[in-house]
């Protein structure tokens, strides 16, 4: 057995044999030394923060992910987890930096940014809010996410801009409601445009829409 594999060896190193190998081990040489080292943490944050300030939103997104990819428990990770989430939303990219945000928070419960976190949450559901003759669903959720925002921060910065925006979701949602309320009308359906148009008066009473609302009722009760 020990002489037939030392005859094996024999013929790989034949003359043939030894060339090809010679040419293996200086082909895997020249990969190994034309591959780059991997870059330090700090490194790569640095260029990540450099993309991100000139607002080249994708590429800081995407070095900021390698960051956190070779380095998940570097001491910059929690900043750079936020700035990749905030680079997806200054990029338009609502449901990525919604995800992100939200993996922020499940890594970092205890994060002093955690308010910017919940705001900036609502404000990816705000931009998507549509027409008022449209789907409602975003603007539901960024109601949801700014009353949320507003109970557990109400008398802080992002606490006070959940509040005004807030106001802002009403009033597009009371908007959608007398839309709705003024076809029925225009249909005839008198019974479903005065629910609607009570719907407003009691959620959103505070709204502009309320007092076309209530102008409305009267209108119908005539």
């Amino acid at each position: 057995m020990i002489v037939a594999h030392g005859l094996a060896l024999a013929r790989v190193f034949s003359r043939a044999g030894w060339h090809a190998g010679v040419a293996l081990v200086l082909a895997v040489s020249l990969v190994a030394c034309s591959a780059p080292p991997p870059r330090d943490e700090h490194s790569l944050f640095e260029e990540a923060n450099a993309e991100f300030e000139a607002r080249n939103f994708f590429t800081a997104s995407g070095l900021y992910d390698e960051l956190l990819e070779q380095y998940p428990f570097s001491d910059v990770a929690e900043i750079a987890r936020l700035r990749v989430a905030h680079a997806y939303y200054l990029d338009g990219k609502y449901e990525r930096a919604i995800s992100a945000f939200n993996d922020f928070e499940r890594l970092h419960p205890t994060s002093s940014r955690l308010p910017f976190v919940e705001y900036t949450i609502g404000m990816c559901w705000l931009d998507q809010m549509r027409a008022r003759d449209r789907d409602k669903s975003a603007a539901e959720n960024a109601l949801r996410q700014f009353e949320r925002v507003v109970s557990r921060y109400g008398d802080t910065l992002y606490g006070r801009l959940a509040a005004f925006r807030l106001s802002q979701v009403k009033e597009h949602l009371a908007d959608h409601e007398l839309f709705v309320g003024d076809y029925y009308a225009r249909s005839g359906k008198k019974e479903a445009a005065r629910a609607r148009y009570q719907f407003i008066l009691d959620k959103y009473p505070e709204t502009g829409a309320a007092r076309t609302a209530r102008e409305r009722l009267n209108g119908l009760a005539g």
